[in-house]
């Protein structure tokens, strides 16, 4: 197992009201975190995350629900290109002035696959030449709007590969 700094942690979520190519993005902000690669076949991932008590009743009820969402996670260094999981909250545990909320994660999408599937929707958009290199650095750079339906996509994928079964926690 390795283990390293979380720098940020943000739920991207499919919810009411946002078409279905869509998701809402909810940056989480963090007083302290790490991550575990648990490697093992299944890109398996346990998170710590240091949040505000204000973040209690989002994670609780998820908690509750034992529903899975998606997660972007950055790791080492804030400016790291992050990293999707499907994750659902195991535990919540207080702590003084904070709430250390335990997550469990599988890796669906890593940086270069998600290089590659924003390249492949802009060819398949119609972009070519020098247009299709300006596109690419725009969308890389502003991640969130770019990558949505790339990430709702990777969620599906994962869901008929089996790899995230929330069942068998």
């Amino acid at each position: 197992m390795k283990t390293f700094k979380l720098c940020s942690l943000t739920i991207v979520l499919d919810e009411e009201g946002v078409s279905e190519e869509e998701m809402v993005a909810h940056e989480i902000p963090l007083a302290d975190g790490l991550i575990i690669n648990k490697e093992e076949a299944q890109k398996d991932w346990l998170l710590e995350a240091v949040v505000d008590r204000e973040w209690e009743t989002f994670f609780r009820n998820y908690q509750e629900a034992g529903e899975p969402f998606m997660a972007e996670v950055t790791i080492t260094k804030r400016t790291n290109e992050p990293a999707s999981l499907v994750c659902h909250v195991s535990s919540i545990f207080e702590l003084e002035n904070h709430l250390s909320v335990h997550l469990e994660g599988v890796l669906v999408v890593k940086r270069d696959d998600l290089s590659d599937m924003l390249l492949k929707n802009l060819i398949d958009e119609g972009y070519e030449g020098e247009e299709l290199y300006r596109e690419y650095r725009l969308r890389k750079k502003n991640r969130g709007q770019a990558i949505q339906g790339i990430l709702t996509n990777a969620y599906e994928q994962v869901k008929e590969k089996g790899f995230y079964r929330p069942d068998d926690r």
